[in-house]
């Protein structure tokens, strides 16, 4: 299985690349460099979710694709009496003020609607606070998220293969 999820981690940054590599035709009509951010994120939050399945995979957990996110991976390796750095590396970008955490509220905010401003009795339409700005990713920052994700799962998986 642990080949199957580097794979996949592997397919989904390589599919980012290629999106990314379209990103720098200049005359990129506004609504297609959206759908390419939009479209980047995605596979960049798949590749996250494959690699902790990959992470879990090679410490030996048995339900590796129950894992979604770092706080259960690094609970699940806790509990098999393991600590390797890559969970609590993982644990920290996810929520902290740094990229992953950035990819992640732009990718969650995607999927968002927005929240009445009040609560209306049933037969009035809902208030909706149209002030507040969802996160906003620019081609800048989703080729930055690229590199340092690709960059970590290459530093820690040559770590890893030390060992």
């Amino acid at each position: 299985m642990a080949n199957l999820s580097l794979t996949r981690v592997n397919q989904k940054l390589g599919q980012a690349k290629a999106l990314l590599q379209q990103s720098g035709n200049a005359a990129l009509p506004e609504v297609h460099r959206q759908s390419l951010i939009e479209a980047v994120s995605f596979h960049l939050v798949c590749a996250y979710q494959h690699y902790l399945r990959e992470l879990a995979e090679n410490y030996g957990l048995k339900n590796a694709q129950g894992i979604t996110t770092a706080t259960e991976l690094a609970k699940a390796l806790g509990i098999a009496g393991k600590h390797p750095a890559e969970a609590d590396e993982l644990c920290q970008l996810r929520s902290g003020q740094g990229w992953l955490a950035d990819l992640h509220n732009f990718y969650e905010s995607l999927w968002r609607t927005p929240k009445p401003a009040m609560q209306q009795p049933d037969d009035l339409i809902s208030l909706v606070d149209i002030d507040s700005k969802p996160p906003v990713a620019s081609l800048e920052m989703i080729n930055q998220w690229h590199r340092n994700f690709v960059a970590l799962v290459k530093r820690q998986r040559e770590t890893s293969a030390e060992f």
